[in-house]
């Protein structure tokens, strides 16, 4: 065809490639996951510019047993358990204390263990109605004599004989007041922060737990919370009302 141009392609080599003769060992889940229970771990506080107050809650986290196929196989029922997470966090949405425990463990009796991993001075400990009592009163003032511990008494409780504990004085504060009133006074609405951090936490890493044993389940709690801190070091969201 007249004008036609002919179309010249440029020289290309083309290379076979070939697998290197080379023995490369690569551990899958379950040696990482067995692996991970001799993972070093340090202090939250290490790294972080911690406040002045201690907030702490707990909550449930999944551990689902056998995999379907497991079940339809040997025709097992699936076994589901879960774990509970305790945390412990500042004014300013920072994980500065974690323990990862079966059911059976009491919040009360996790507090100690919470506060031996601050080593960062604090004010104030908050905590909700479940950890009121006085072995958590005496774990807090043990370590921090001259801390406020905001906790919420129950209902039916009444005055010790000597009256003077600060726990008496919450319960009078909130016979004379009532409750939301005492709430204000204390500053007991910073409570909500410990609701936050676990909400942020289930949200981003999920409700479940990815390892099966609970050696490798605290150390994946201990890395959720670095990763937590992290974040939060990024920047927080700041709402206005409109």
């Amino acid at each position: 065809m007249a004008g036609s141009k002919k179309l010249i392609l440029p020289n290309v080599r083309f290379i076979q490639q070939r697998p290197l003769d080379i023995d490369i060992t690569i551990p899958d889940f379950s040696s990482l996951s067995k692996r991970s229970v001799a993972l070093p771990r340090h202090q939250l506080t290490q790294e972080l510019a911690t406040g002045s107050i201690v907030i702490v809650d707990s909550t449930g986290l999944k551990v689902y047993g056998k995999d379907k196929w497991h079940q339809e196989k040997h025709n097992v029922a699936a076994r589901r358990t879960w774990r509970k997470l305790h945390l412990a966090v500042d004014e300013n949405h920072q994980i500065i204390a974690y323990e990862l425990t079966t059911p059976e463990t009491g919040d009360p009796s996790v507090v100690p263990n919470l506060l031996d991993q601050i080593d960062m001075p604090f004010d104030t400990f908050i905590a909700d109605g479940a950890y009121d009592g006085d072995p958590v009163s005496k774990a807090v003032l043990c370590l921090r004599p001259d801390a406020q511990v905001i906790v919420p008494p129950h209902k039916t409780t009444v005055c010790s004989p000597t009256g003077d504990s600060l726990r008496d004085i919450h319960i009078q504060v909130i016979d004379r007041y009532g409750r939301i009133a005492w709430q204000k006074k204390t500053g007991y609405g910073l409570r909500n922060y410990a609701e936050l951090a676990m909400q942020r936490y289930k949200r981003i890493f999920g409700n479940t737990m990815k390892a099966r044993q609970l050696p490798q389940q605290k150390n994946e709690a201990w890395a959720s919370a670095v990763a937590l801190n992290r974040m939060t070091g990024l920047g927080m969201p700041v709402s206005v009302r409109i």
